[in-house]
């Protein structure tokens, strides 16, 4: 019996090794520290990054989104993932989106540090009618946003600072989606942020 549960206690332990290792070696499991901002003067007077920093990511977010945010058929189908008044003609960002309704960019997600190598991301208003009953949320819109792919970034706080999961930070798309009825928010990934810190909670 001692033998046996010594045996157990040295699998469970070399499991848990093997996880931490395996999360060590694949980006994709671990938790990234990025900074939102719904405006440019929300992250210029935040301090963590240069004005330069902040001016260059709010560039790079409204290039990405015109040239990826995704396009719902209806305005009605679009302000219902993203809310009312969250939607636009898109013909009025780009011509490319002739005939389809695009969601406002709401904030912009980025790296805390050049270091991590973060891509810049717009991101878009979630509806507070498609939040998750268990997801606390605050900050920048009562639903928390959304990605241009599809994932969630949901405050508990209520800085500019959070945590999200790495294929969340990194999941960027070069392509748009064409949204049919429900499409968005049927396959769109809860993701919760847990916001640290304190700061301009962006914007």
């Amino acid at each position: 019996m001692k033998r046996s549960a010594t045996l157990s206690l040295v699998l469970v332990a070399g499991a848990g090794a093997g996880a931490f290792a395996l999360a060590r070696l694949d980006a994709s499991q671990r938790d990234e520290d990025v900074l939102v901002y719904r405006t440019l003067d929300a992250c210029i007077a935040d301090r963590v990054r240069s004005a330069q920093a902040c001016t260059d990511a709010e560039a790079a977010a409204r290039a990405a989104y015109a040239a990826s945010a995704p396009r719902y058929e209806t305005l009605a189908d679009c302000e219902r993932h993203h809310g009312r008044g969250g939607c636009v003609p898109g013909a009025t960002v780009t011509p490319a989106a002739q005939g389809r309704t695009l969601p406002v960019m709401a904030a912009f997600m980025m790296g805390r540090t050049d270091e991590q190598d973060l891509p810049v991301q717009p991101l878009y208003a979630h509806a507070p009618e498609e939040e998750q009953p268990h997801a606390a949320h605050g900050g920048g819109t009562a639903g928390g946003f959304c990605t241009g792919s599809g994932g969630r970034v949901v405050y508990a706080g209520g800085g500019s600072r959070a945590h999200v999961p790495a294929t969340v930070a990194r999941g960027t798309t070069s392509t748009p989606r064409i949204i049919a009825r429900g499409g968005f928010g049927g396959t769109g990934r809860a993701v919760a942020a847990a916001g640290s810190g304190h700061g301009s909670g962006g914007g």
